[in-house]
């Protein structure tokens, strides 16, 4: 008999919910709603708005019983990283919970290394630099002593806030957890000694549990929490043939490259390439790097509709094609591209800081930052490759990006690897793997990825490198300039 599942997968500018349907080993997907999600600025500071992301997945559950009824096995939420809320005594939240992007993070790397040392953050938590990790925003309200911080009772990461107003149950989902850089992965428990150094609140964290843990019940339907967080969502649903050694790549508005791994890296060749240790299903690392997605070519897209240019996703990926390569370069994860803005002008104004000439046309702009993400993964599967002691030689592409066949192809000419593409829809697949484990319905994780590959097939696509030579004089040269 066919049994359903509800996925909720939350992304960092839309959310949806989707029920996946296990029929005779084949698993197919129907979308119950999809909805905005983003950053509303507000005196100066980015907040989500999460009374219309919970409305939005109360109507997705609503619609999902009433098509599926008894049949309606469990629910689970994956959302993206480091976001959190806080609650006070009686559970309320304290306040929408503030966006990745907004500044108040910027100046925390020197206040917290002032107190720790670098080399000590990650020998304890393992987790790449990034000043929008959740360390630094802890960081940040400490030092403003903000009201919300001192009061609070509870931090709950964004999918476990979700689970909590879902079933009243306080949890911290180990995935999610782990891309805070106050999670210490040997231990398996949050960086007290840490968090004590840095002056940091120790007592504000939810019992940790695993991804697979049942936490409770909405309305009679058993919540599961998955893999929270969605790239630990989307590597489980990467369909690794048996004895395969390849890369993963999460391919979304950001872009997350790596490897699934028995235990974490934490040597100091690590720390230096800023890779990062994840915690994953079924007991694996994720030992990847955040990178920079597909945002750049988001945001360029908003500015130009904005100016009446009103280009679809497909004419920008021809315009880019059409263009000369190989003229210009950026590198997409500089920080100067990491806020919401004009993304042009900033490649212009990067392109001019690291001594070469800029782009005029919008086929121009795309085409250099089309080329700097490949440049960028090849750069990254590099040092993959060193940091893990694996030779990977395929690149699996997952996620909503692997639609985008200009950058796929990219991808393929860059790291002189066959890139094969497919899930889709790999968030909620894993999301959706991850329950039916919970459920009893599968035994593994191998057994699962085996449904995946018998049920995506046909999304599956393959992209052999071409002129390999020439995007390897291409990377010598980004590598020389983005180092400036």
């Amino acid at each position: 008999m066919a049994k359903h599942y509800l996925a909720v997968d939350l992304g960092a500018s839309s959310g949806r919910t989707i029920v996946g349907t296990l029929d005779k080993g084949v698993l197919t997907l129907k979308e119950m709603n999809r909805f905005w999600n983003g950053p509303t600025e507000i005196n100066g500071r980015l907040f989500w708005d999460f009374v219309h992301l919970f409305r939005n997945i109360q109507e997705g559950i609503a619609l999902a019983k009433k098509e599926f009824g008894d049949g309606l096995v469990s629910m689970g939420v994956d959302t993206w990283g480091v976001d959190f809320g806080l609650l006070d005594a009686d559970g309320s939240l304290l306040g929408n919970p503030v966006n990745y992007r907004d500044s108040r993070t910027v100046g925390m790397f020197e206040k917290v290394f002032e107190r720790v040392p670098k080399e000590e953050v990650f020998s304890q938590s393992g987790i790449q630099f990034m000043e929008l990790n959740s360390l630094y925003q802890l960081m940040a309200l400490s030092l403003e002593n903000s009201i919300q911080y001192k009061t609070a009772d509870k931090l709950l990461f964004v999918p476990d806030l979700l689970n909590y107003w879902l079933t009243g149950r306080l949890t911290a989902e180990r995935t999610f957890a782990s891309t805070s850089q106050f999670y210490n992965p040997v231990t398996k428990d949050w960086a007290y000694d840490l968090l004590e150094k840095l002056g940091i609140r120790t007592d504000l964290f939810a019992e940790l549990v695993d991804p697979g843990t049942v936490v409770g019940d909405a309305g009679g339907l058993p919540v599961v929490a998955v893999g929270s967080h969605d790239t630990a969502s989307a590597f489980a649903a990467v369909p690794v043939a048996e004895g395969e050694h390849c890369a993963f790549l999460s391919s979304g508005t950001w872009s997350l490259l790596g490897t699934e791994l028995p235990g974490p890296v934490m040597d100091y060749s690590a720390l230096e390439a800023n890779f990062t240790n994840e915690v994953g299903v079924c007991d694996t690392i994720r030992f990847l790097k955040n990178l920079s997605g597909l945002w750049i070519i988001q945001e360029l897209r908003r500015v130009w509709v904005e100016q009446g240019h009103e280009y679809s996703w497909d004419e920008m990926a021809e315009m880019a094609l059409l263009s000369k390569p190989f003229e210009f370069f950026i590198d997409p994860s500089d920080e100067v591209f990491l806020a919401p803005g004009d993304m042009a002008a900033r490649m212009r104004e990067y392109c001019q800081r690291t001594g070469q000439p800029q782009p005029k046309t919008h086929g121009q702009i795309l085409r250099s930052a089309y080329e700097g993400l490949a440049l960028l993964y090849a750069d990254t599967y590099k040092n993959l490759e060193t940091l893990s002691g694996r030779k990977l030689d395929v690149l699996r592409i997952v996620g909503g990006g692997c639609k985008n066949k200009t950058l796929n192809q990219f991808a393929a000419d860059a790291t002189g690897r066959k890139v094969v593409t497919g899930p889709v829809e790999a968030t909620a697949v894993g999301n959706l793997v991850v329950q039916m484990l919970a459920m009893g319905d599968i035994q593994s994780l191998d057994e699962g990825r085996e449904i995946i590959r018998n049920s995506f097939a046909n999304e599956t696509e393959v992209y052999e490198p071409q002129n390999s030579a020439d995007w390897q004089v291409a990377l010598g040269k980004w590598r020389t300039l983005t180092s400036k």
